[in-house]
């Protein structure tokens, strides 16, 4: 009996082992192009049930001189940071210093006051609607690392906006602007600063020893890794040479990040009230739940739920996962700005959570529409509530957009994938997918008369980005110069509406009597910044 008993457990344990071991082995063709690299590379840690079961590291931490990155390799890692200056946040309100329902302006007068006010609650999930400090200041054509940006320099940025992206509250989009603000909240109240917060309130209790702020670019931080942009030559720096931290700047090991990421099962620090408040889902002012909670996403994948962060900071990528059935944590930090850690992270996830089939829809058949129910959505249309242009064209018998044929379910509903075209009257479109919907307006094609385009020519000053754009008119284009920077050519779009070549909308306003006498610069998280003819 005894025999057989033991049989079976070496039976079992052996599978099990052996189960174990082609899932490590999985893992290591992910990153088996990294093995004999001589770029830069990735380290990786995974554990289950508090118990490290993989921890590796490839390529080099400096291609200089040839230093290998190891497990305790200091990494950079981007926007994961942002759960850190979260977390502290949540303290100072479980211990009664400030509430979520407070207006920022209680603790940052600085900041303007908008119609509706801008919440710490706001500011954790993405709601607030402020313009990122980073975007605005590329306007001036200084984008980050190529200045030495500072926290002081990014409320000076954010105190000029005269509006915000859309009414607090109303609306998700990710901002740094939102915790910039949540650093400065945090060292008014605390009276320490952030570094002196978290070292301790968090990384002395959770034993972090690798783990501080890059509060000083300057500094020389034993065993951190280089990192590196990809060209066509090979590989060249691309460090983020700021002394702003709290949104990112975070320095950190795999091993440290692990340690972290037990707080999610074990709540030692704040108890079971503030985890709750870290990973409650944000909610709209309409009702509805986005997936941003405080400084985390609250997601699913392969149907299990996933508590994530991914990070980019010039050229480091991070990705921090936490699977709660699973009890799993997957954690990756590069310096290689090419690497996709959230796309390999999920992947490493599926091996641990299985692959999720996916049940193709049965896809609705299309109908055939006239010619003139086609032409009746051609044309041009501008969002309004952001700055996406789409372009619809008629040709062959066919509706495109952007080269894509769309399909009719219906004369007033076209698809396209998981999109929707939906025709609500002359000149106004509904586009669909499964978490949003937004309004199109048709507009006028470009004038690219000449007596149109002179009239563009002028001087435009931005108090909220502090630069001045020229422009001029070259050869019947457009072409805008931030001095002393080299002149750039805008692409016509719609009437008065003109991208630049990294996709910045430029939309010349007249006034009554059809005088150019401003310029409107929307760029991703800063939207319609405004320059005066002058």
């Amino acid at each position: 009996m005894i025999r057989t008993v033991l049989i079976l457990w070496c039976l079992v344990t052996g599978t099990a082992y052996a189960q174990r071991i082609d899932t490590l082995q999985q893992i290591d063709v992910l990153f088996s192009k990294w093995g004999n690299t001589t770029g830069p590379g990735v380290a990786i840690a995974i554990e289950r049930d508090q118990a490290i079961i993989y921890n590796k590291a490839f390529g080099l931490a400096d291609l200089e001189h040839g230093v290998p990155n190891t497990t305790e390799t200091i990494f950079e890692s981007g926007s994961v940071a942002k759960q850190f200056t979260a977390m502290s946040i949540l303290l100072l309100v479980a211990d009664g210093k400030i509430s979520l329902t407070d207006d920022i302006r209680k603790y940052v007068p600085e900041i303007p006051k908008y119609s509706t006010p801008i919440t710490i609650q706001h500011l954790l999930n993405h709601t607030s609607g402020l313009k990122d400090w980073g975007s605005v200041g590329a306007l001036s054509g200084w984008p980050r690392t190529t200045k030495v940006y500072t926290l002081e320099l990014a409320l000076q940025i954010m105190s000029k906006q005269k509006s915000t992206n859309y009414a607090p509250g109303t609306e998700y989009s990710y901002s740094n602007a939102n915790y910039s603000l949540l650093v400065i909240i945090v060292e008014r109240v605390s009276g320490q600063t952030l570094a002196e917060f978290t070292h301790t309130h968090l990384f002395e209790p959770l034993g972090m020893a690798h783990t501080h702020w890059r509060s000083n670019f300057h500094e020389v931080v034993i065993n951190r890794a280089i990192a590196y942009s990809k060209t066509e030559n090979g590989y060249e720096q691309l460090m983020p040479f700021e002394n702003i931290y709290g949104h990112g700047g975070l320095l950190t090991t795999t091993s440290d990040l692990l340690k972290w990421n037990q707080l999610l099962e074990n709540h030692s620090i704040g108890g079971d009230k503030v985890y709750q408040l870290r990973v409650e889902k944000g909610k709209l002012t309409n009702g509805q739940r986005i997936s941003y909670a405080a400084g985390l996403f609250i997601d699913q994948y392969n149907g299990f739920d996933e508590i994530s962060h991914s990070g980019a900071t010039a050229g480091y990528r991070a990705w921090l996962a936490y699977y709660p059935k699973e009890k799993l944590s997957v954690v990756l930090l590069s310096n290689d700005g090419s690497f996709s850690p959230g796309t390999v992270g999920r992947e490493i996830a599926g091996i641990f959570l299985g692959k999720k089939e996916v049940t193709k829809m049965k896809e609705r058949p299309s109908v055939p529409l006239k010619e003139t129910e086609l032409k009746r959505y051609e044309g041009i249309y501008r969002s309004l509530r952001h700055y996406e242009v789409k372009k619809l064209d008629y040709k062959n018998e066919k509706l495109f957009s952007n080269e894509h044929e769309l399909r009719a379910l219906h004369r007033d509903t076209l698809v396209f994938y998981d999109q929707k075209w939906i025709y609500v009257k002359p000149n106004i479109i509904l586009r669909q997918n499964e978490s949003d919907t937004m309004r199109f307006k048709k507009v006028a094609p470009p004038d690219l008369a000449s007596t149109s385009l002179l009239s563009l020519a002028g001087e435009y000053r931005s108090e909220e980005a502090d630069a001045t754009y020229s422009v001029e008119i070259k050869n019947n284009e457009v072409w805008v110069q931030v001095k002393p920077f080299a002149s750039f050519k805008l692409l016509p779009s719609f009437l008065d509406g003109y991208f630049s070549g990294d996709g910045d909308l430029y939309e010349f306003k007249r006034d009554k009597a059809g005088r150019v006498n401003r310029l409107e610069v929307s760029t991703s998280r800063a939207e319609k910044v405004i320059f005066t003819k002058f």
